[in-house]
């Protein structure tokens, strides 16, 4: 009898692995983003995929409609009533709009075919993407995206969202309705065509990300690159597992922000180190690969270019110039080139007359993978975080700027850090500089008289600069105090009205 193999003991970066990964049920690196660097102005584009916005993703779900219509016949109704239809678009066009208008806020966003008004020329209700973010395109400062992220409230709404689907479920088992099964007859994905899997992909985001909206809209990251749940599973365990995939993931990069940025960790072992030499140390402590891996693509192409000079780009004269002049009639060479090597002549002809760019993007699939993406580049940049001594956040240094606090406006304050920390240490300079008090008593006499007359503005300024010179001259100790009161009084001997 064969001995029983002990299973194998799971390594701390075998759990990271796992937690970080797909399941059966949900899908992590659902959506296929473009992403760009542009390293003098430390900014960051991505492209979002547009999979759903695709013409032919309509051309199936109206053919699938008509086949459902087809096999229930009268019965089939999305809707009870077109009113019914009206008033739901309506409400979801309403909530996307208001998520649309969080980001707009925050980045330099632009998102096709939603910003507009609630109805076209007809007065018909357009409807909204699943996702708002497909297909838009996202413009952000090198850092924002792993700030937002790892200061996103992503708790509230999965335990909310979780305690509530928990209820159902246990409420449709006590009144014996159990969870849909898997369907036996329900082809594996390997076994399904291209139209299959496309529409059972639309589907199951359109049952399952509705759902889970709140959780995602709640960081630009999380919305960009959303999971793909199986709408027939328990959908609180789908939920379950997405939140944990967030939080484990706030939890890994808060750390490593600290243990790579922070001033105040460890400043006598790691204080000498660069953010990038930290990184390495922190790889080995949590027994991880000190490598990342970073997906490019290149591409050619004549809409998107990375420059105004070739291979790279061109002028928007030289561009303006090339469509005015197209001529699409071949000579017989370039059919005989383009018949041979199977080229549409249209193609052939627009290549010969308009230049192909070349560009380069990152090709992002989840939200680990773009934060990773994003710290690398922040390390290959010489971008640092830095954390705020007042509201302990961390923000990014911006040039030679040197400043301990954030310009972010913490809960119940109507003013950011660094203006707060500024007015605290001019109260707090000014707490013990005995000569400033003397400056405020003058400064009211003195403003009084103005207000009646007593004395002229221009005489006032005058006094005020040279007040101010001399306070700060008592604040350095060159001169004393009982001589800035001296000076402060002899400047302006008492005055009379001169209609007295």
């Amino acid at each position: 009898m064969a001995e029983n193999k002990p299973n194998k003991k799971l390594s701390e970066y075998d759990k990271y692995r796992i937690v970080r990964s797909n399941s059966k049920n949900v899908c992590l690196d659902f959506y296929h983003n473009r992403v760009k660097f542009y390293p003098k102005k430390k900014t960051i584009n991505i492209v979002v995929d547009s999979w759903e916005r695709d013409d032919y993703i309509d051309e199936l779900i109206e053919a699938d409609e008509r086949e459902q219509a087809k096999k229930l016949g009268s019965s089939y109704k999305a809707y009870e009533s077109a009113e019914e239809e009206i008033d739901y678009e309506k409400d979801n066009l309403k909530e996307c709009q208001e998520y649309f208008e969080k980001f707009k806020s925050k980045y330099n966003f632009r998102a096709s075919g939603l910003a507009g008004p609630f109805t076209d020329d007809t007065g018909k209700i357009e409807n909204a993407m699943i996702n708002i973010m497909s297909g838009s395109n996202v413009t952000l400062n090198y850092g924002e995206g792993i700030l937002d992220f790892v200061y996103a409230d992503f708790l509230t709404p999965a335990k909310k969202l979780y305690t509530v689907f928990s209820l159902l479920e246990r409420i449709g088992e006590e009144e014996g309705y159990h969870s849909k099964p898997e369907d036996e007859t329900e082809k594996n994905p390997d076994q399904l065509t291209d139209e299959e899997w496309t529409l059972r992909t639309y589907n199951d985001f359109d049952t399952t990300f509705p759902l889970i909206n709140n959780i995602a809209y709640a960081s630009l990251y999380s919305a960009i690159f959303p999971p793909l749940i199986k709408s027939s599973t328990e959908t609180s365990k789908s939920i379950a597992r997405y939140g944990n995939y967030l939080l484990a993931l706030q939890k890994e990069f808060l750390e490593l922000i600290e243990f790579c940025y922070d001033e105040d960790f460890y400043p006598e072992v790691l204080g000498s180190l660069y953010p990038s030499e930290r990184l390495h140390l922190y790889r080995h402590a949590h027994e991880m690969p000190t490598s990342f891996e970073r997906k490019e693509e290149f591409r050619t192409s004549h809409n998107i270019m990375d420059s105004d000079k070739m291979p790279y780009g061109a002028t928007g004269d030289k561009i303006i110039n090339a469509l005015k002049n197209l001529d699409f009639t071949p000579t017989d060479e370039q059919k005989e080139f383009a018949e041979k090597y199977g080229i549409k002549v249209n193609t052939l002809l627009f290549t010969l007359q308009h230049h192909m760019f070349i560009s380069a993007r990152y090709v992002c699939c989840s939200i680990k993978d773009m934060l990773e993406l994003e710290l690398t580049k922040m390390l290959e940049q010489n971008v640092r975080f830095r954390k705020c001594k007042r509201c302990g956040k961390y923000f990014i240094m911006k040039g030679n700027y040197d400043t301990h606090y954030c310009d972010r406006i913490a809960e119940g304050e109507t003013r950011t850090c660094q203006q707060l920390a500024a007015l605290e240490n001019y109260k707090a300079k000014i707490a013990d500089n005995k000569a400033v008090p003397i400056y405020n008593k003058y400064y009211k006499r003195y403003a009084a008289r103005v207000r009646v007359h007593q004395l002229k503005e221009d005489e006032f300024n005058k006094w005020r600069y040279q007040a101010i010179t001399k306070r700060d001259e008592c604040s350095d100790g060159k001169i004393s105090l009982e001589e800035y009161i001296d000076w402060m009084e002899a400047y302006f001997p008492n005055r009379k009205r001169k209609s007295e």
